[in-house]
């Protein structure tokens, strides 16, 4: 029976799985934390650590075969985003890379701003002008001193492919997230390179999503145990790959994708380039599946939202979720939190859409000497909740999503009955808990298996959430008279304290 291995470089975890085919369920997988440095308010993947991990799993993946590890056929690799690795000519590389959300290239993004040229760049790119793009990355190392002549920018997951293929590739899904990337002519913009005086060679060439590079080096292959046969491809983006674990429907479905962050995302037959997409600040992208565009849009803290309130509350995480979850789902469906008026704004990592601001700073507002640790972890259930259906407002002009359209979600909120609830709740659409084991690792391999050739038979279980349009009432009125009102309020303030 042949196997392939599905490899996710997340934020806060990266982990490697090795996968029955063609079912594509998982038979051992093993993770560790990203490796990172940080210093200050700069946070670095640690890359020679990464490798090493990766390399160590590998193994632990191929001894989980056992007898039948001459049959794992492939390795996809899925990444986040915008962070990336410069490779050199001669094969030396970063021991560092930018984490997606280190805002250091804010001030290049303050200039094409207030110069204008964000117009362009969303123009060519689709990609809303912020400091978290892999270009504005770029020219901060440039004038940190990093060599760029010569040397090539591999996004995660093309990096980590490269590392066990030697092949230099770039995945058009993570391309597409670069900020240099003409998502309508599918090549790197020459106009925006020129512009920046980046060198033309900078960016490796484009590739399909799932497409092979090649076999893995042989040293790569000693040190794993991997098979000389197998071969290497790159699923893409993290979102993208899971969208296609879940089975996404193009019309009729959206997902959300959550993780450390959480984003909504479309697909579409053409990309959004308008005046009002921009404002808007909607994310354009490619799709694993080369005839379509995504449409795409995020909040930096939903799950990070969960890990620090149940650490500054003194909550165990798993006694949490074993124990105090479930009472909290129920008294939530019992109506005992609809008089309560603390309100969390999740801005631990800055603010999504419509005012999109990496310095915003989170807020907790409605305590009283009365206030409990249980209504705390609502307000972070129901703050993270608020967030995400402004990014939905946002993401539709105000229109909604459409009371025909069914939210597939994957990530630490499947598992999470109440926050489950909440989003159908307050949204007044369903919402579906799709069950799939590292959505994202296995995403890459259908992706792979898919595109050469392969019949997949993808099962897995999924909950639907239906509105309560009793709670829907009261949390619509909360969030349209207390929410975005005071989110706005923070917005002026903020913006008052920078000048």
């Amino acid at each position: 029976m042949p196997f392939a291995i599905g490899i996710d470089v997340g934020t806060t975890n990266t982990k490697v799985a090795l996968f029955e085919l063609p079912s594509c369920d998982p038979i051992h997988i093993e993770r560790m934390p990203s490796p990172r440095i940080a210093a200050g308010d700069n946070t670095d993947y640690d890359i020679r650590t990464l490798v090493r991990g990766i390399l160590d799993m590998l193994s632990s993946c191929v001894s989980a075969a056992g007898k039948c590890s001459g049959e794992i056929g492939f390795i996809s690799v899925a990444s986040v985003g915008e962070s990336g690795v410069l490779v050199h000519s001669d094969g030396s590389y970063s021991d560092k890379s930018i984490f997606w959300y280190d805002n250091r290239g804010e001030s290049y993004a303050q200039e094409a701003i207030s110069s204008g040229y964000s117009t362009t760049l969303y123009q060519i790119t689709g990609i809303p002008t912020h400091s978290n793009s892999a270009l504005f990355k770029i020219l901060w190392m440039r004038e940190h001193g990093a060599n760029l002549q010569g040397s090539t920018w591999l996004t995660m997951a093309d990096f980590v492919a490269w590392v066990l293929s030697g092949q230099l590739a770039q995945d058009r899904t993570l391309a597409s997230r670069t900020s240099a990337y003409d998502v309508v002519n599918d090549r790197m913009s020459d106009e925006i390179l020129d512009h920046y005086g980046l060198p033309r060679k900078l960016f490796a060439p484009l590739m399909e999503s799932g497409s092979p590079r090649g076999h893995v080096l042989s040293e790569v292959s000693r040190k794993t145990g991997l098979p000389k046969t197998c071969t290497v491809c790159v699923s893409g983006h993290d979102h993208m790959s899971g969208a296609t674990a879940c089975n996404l429907q193009v019309g009729n479905e959206a997902l959300n994708s959550t993780g450390t962050s959480e984003g909504l995302l479309l697909l579409s037959a053409k990309p959004t380039l308008t005046e009002s997409s921009m404002k808007r600040q909607i994310t354009n992208g490619r799709y694993v599946d080369a005839s379509l565009f995504t449409a795409y849009a995020s909040v930096p803290s939903a799950g990070l939202s969960f890990e620090w309130s149940l650490k500054t509350l003194g909550y165990v995480p798993d006694d949490y979720y074993r124990e105090s979850l479930p009472k909290l789902y129920k008294s939530y469906l019992d109506g005992k939190f609809d008089d309560s008026r603390v309100l969390f704004v999740p801005h631990l990592r800055g603010s999504g859409p419509p005012y999109r601001d990496a310095d915003s700073r989170a807020l907790t507002y409605g305590m009283r000497d009365t206030t409990s640790r249980d209504e705390l972890v609502f307000a972070t259930h129901l703050g993270t909740t608020m967030e995400f259906a402004r990014l939905c407002e946002c993401m539709t002009d105000g229109k909604g999503l459409g009371k025909d359209v069914r939210v597939k979600v994957i990530g630490p909120a499947a598992r999470n009955p109440l926050w489950m609830q909440l989003k159908a709740d307050l949204l007044g659409v369903t919402f579906v808990a799709c069950d799939v084991v590292e959505a994202v690792a296995r995403g890459a391999v259908i992706v792979a298996a898919r595109k050469n050739g392969m019949d997949v038979d993808s099962q897995f279980s999924m909950t639907e959430y239906q509105p309560n349009f009793d709670h829907h009432g009261i949390l619509d009125a909360e969030f349209r008279s207390s929410y975005i009102p005071l989110c706005d309020l923070i917005t002026k303030f903020e913006r008052h304290q920078a000048n």
